[in-house]
């Protein structure tokens, strides 16, 4: 039975029951159903149950349910038409006649957005422009954090957030694994590192100070006394790659996640010249600290 106060919302039908045997069988495979999904099932069964007296959806009320309506974007269209196409295929599995929507519905959106996809050059270059950074009058300490981040970031496309809440306890050298908690979509897990990125690792644990309190964050912002934030991450990696030189081609500064993009970009390439059907952690061109 399900708990949730969106789908307690939900209004009373004969297709209340199946959204909610939908629901626990997308969440039984692993899926999210987020709160916003929530929320547009709960619209497409108010429309079906005031619309149908029986299980057999007629097809007027199919074409409303897919037609775009007044001042709706493309992607929300496209995110209802998905919704609809996915609930009519899971009544259809278990053995209700439910329309099969045609393929001119499945229209594709246009996302002007590119990640940028750093050459083997440039992510030299940005090593070396974090070794090299100048120390400060008030720390030193970013000449020691920086580089084993952009490190982390070039070895294993991990999520700068997902660096910055490292704990000490969450690295484990020996088995060469970083310990993700609860990341993107409450989802936790382990990442590989290189045999040369867990030697960096474990250099830099040598060094600092709080390396015997699992506790702590690995990373520690001399100012604040905690973890860094993402807008100090954001003001230094302006300046690496300034300093680097890279830009992408419209001249602007590379995104942090840019180097996210690139790693897998770089795995997926190694997968499929290798043969591979899984992805290794990446041995692709990574320095030792040298400090």
């Amino acid at each position: 039975m399900l708990n949730d106060k969106e789908f307690g919302a939900f209004q009373e039908g004969i297709f209340k029951k199946y959204f909610e045997k939908y629901i626990l069988f997308k969440r039984g495979k692993g899926e999210k159903v987020t709160h916003s999904t929530l929320i547009r099932l709960k619209s497409l069964n108010q429309t079906l149950n005031q619309s149908c007296v029986s299980l057999k959806i007629p097809r007027d009320v199919i074409e409303v349910i897919l037609h775009k309506k007044e001042d709706e974007s493309l992607s929300t269209q496209s995110l209802r038409i998905s919704d609809f196409r996915q609930f009519s295929s899971f009544l259809r599995s278990l053995g209700i006649d439910s329309y099969d929507i045609p393929h001119k519905y499945n229209k594709k959106i246009y996302v002007p957005f590119r990640p940028y996809i750093f050459s083997e050059s440039e992510l030299k270059a940005i090593t070396m422009a974090a070794d090299q950074l100048p120390k400060g009058v008030r720390s030193q300490t970013h000449c020691v954090v920086y580089p084993i981040i952009i490190r982390i970031l070039i070895g294993t496309g991990m999520r700068i957030g997902e660096v910055l809440s490292l704990k000490v306890q969450d690295v484990d050298v020996v088995n060469r694994l970083f310990i993700v908690y609860k990341a993107k979509n409450n989802i936790s897990r382990y990442v590989p590192m290189s045999e040369t990125l867990s030697a960096c690792i474990e250099k830099y644990l040598s060094m600092i100070q709080h390396h015997n309190d699992p506790r702590q964050f690995l990373f520690i912002s001399p100012y604040t006394g905690t973890g860094y934030s993402y807008c100090a991450m954001k003001y230094m990696f302006q300046k690496i790659y300034t300093a680097a030189g890279v830009r992408t081609p419209q001249g602007r500064l590379p995104r942090i996640h840019d180097l996210r993009h690139s790693f897998c970009t770089a795995s997926l390439n190694r997968m499929l010249d290798s043969g591979c059907t899984y992805i290794l952690p990446c041995q692709f061109w990574l320095p030792m600290l040298d400090m």
